[in-house]
């Protein structure tokens, strides 16, 4: 996803301040603008659709058992313009990138060479069912490609609205959700937590959202204000999502280790969601030495969401932040899923902790790091990482303030 085309939010200003300049309604027009710049004028009209990118608070777990995760809305987004043609073929451009690919909208795109990101959005227009009608589409988007699930969940919602509203497709919410999902797993070659989509198509900046992925129910929660938390982002390069096969080893895994709960006194549950924090150490007796870990992080991440919850409702965010620190060593020490990179910017983090940082923890696959303190130290704190980063790993890290 390194290469996934996007434009930066922000424009720098003297003494490094970063004002952002894109908001939901120019990202629209300017996707709009990018169609007619890029494939010419039309006689058609076009659609255009924005959704907000989705940040994993805690998230990843519900990969592999239907658990409840905590997202937070960015004000980042994707807008995606889409207009019907006359010509024999469909085309696709995006802003960030001088190419345009050109395809048929009646066939299914399995080359391996085309991009994730263009396969996203090709199949989504494919699979929403548009009579084989040709299309021009043009991407704008600021989500930062190394968030991985927030760029493929905004870029599949913001697609998946603009071609239901060119062509009054009559899908429901759940339909589409379902749809996208299923496109998603087909271009990736795995799925992502559904949690990122519904959060996308909730659309919430200034709120967070707990979902249920057993009933793909939704509840905002108000997000602290920007005098009251800071939030940026640390994209440590090198970083790539995991391969499918290591997502259905861990799923194995997951469902080998409920077997064997179920086998061995807890008959009851049917997901992990259903064993009580309490139970948890009596559960970890009844799996092998090798499973102990996998019980222990699932089971331990899906009760940090509620905590989390907690904090959030009671503006703790100390506590918050120690929570996202938990789960960064459930992820490095049990689940086996952090690298030196992202453990050297958590560390750095969690060093400044008695100057106003709360905590810090990757979120999704990719290799972002979400930072969270006081607003008026996160600057400090961004610029710091990069100092010392660069020292330690002979490249300077891309910075965001969200």
């Amino acid at each position: 996803m390194a290469e996934a085309p996007f434009i930066h939010p922000y424009l720098p200003m003297p003494g490094g301040v970063q004002v952002e300049t894109l908001r939901p309604g120019q990202l629209t027009n300017q996707a709009q603008r990018l169609l007619v710049e890029r494939l010419g004028p039309a006689d058609q009209s076009a659609e255009a659709a924005f959704a907000h990118g989705a940040a994993g608070l805690l998230t990843n777990h519900t990969r592999y058992f239907d658990g409840f995760a905590l997202l937070m809305s960015l004000h980042q987004g994707t807008a995606v313009a889409v207009r019907r043609t006359q010509a024999p073929h469909s085309a696709l451009t995006f802003a960030g990138s001088d190419a345009c690919w050109l395809f048929d909208a009646t066939t299914v795109h399995d080359d391996d060479t085309t991009p994730v990101w263009v396969c996203l959005v090709l199949e989504t227009v494919r699979a929403l069912g548009t009579d084989g009608a040709q299309v021009e589409v043009a991407v704008f988007s600021t989500v930062p490609a190394e968030c991985a699930e927030a760029y493929v969940s905004a870029l599949g919602i913001a697609t998946a609205r603009a071609t239901q509203a060119l062509f009054a497709l009559p899908h429901s919410t759940a339909a589409l959700i379902e749809a996208i999902s299923n496109v998603i797993d087909t271009c990736l070659g795995w799925s992502i937590p559904v949690a990122h989509l519904l959060t996308a198509e909730a659309g919430q900046p200034t709120r967070f959202t707990l979902v249920d992925t057993a009933t793909r129910e939704w509840l905002p929660l108000d997000a602290p204000a920007p005098t009251q938390v800071g939030w940026g982002l640390v994209d440590v390069g090198g970083a790539r999502l995991a391969g499918a096969s290591i997502h259905t080893e861990r799923q194995q895994q997951a469902q080998k280790a409920l077997a064997l709960l179920r086998k061995r006194g807890f008959d009851q549950i049917t997901s992990f969601r259903d064993l009580e924090h309490r139970d948890l150490h009596r559960a970890l007796k009844a799996v092998p030495r090798r499973l102990k870990p996998v019980v222990r992080h699932l089971v331990t991440e899906n009760r940090r969401v509620q905590r989390l919850v907690f904090a959030t409702r009671h503006k703790d965010w100390q506590m918050f932040g120690a929570l996202l620190l938990m789960s960064h060593a459930s992820l490095r020490d049990d689940w086996k899923r952090t690298d030196d990179a992202v453990d050297f910017v958590v560390a750095q983090v969690e060093a400044m902790t008695l100057d106003g940082m709360y905590g810090a923890r990757v979120t999704g696959q990719g290799g972002c790091v979400l930072v969270v303190g006081q607003p008026y130290v996160i600057p400090l704190c961004l610029e710091q990482i990069k100092t010392r980063f660069s020292e330690r790993f002979e490249r300077t890290p891309a910075t965001l303030l969200l």
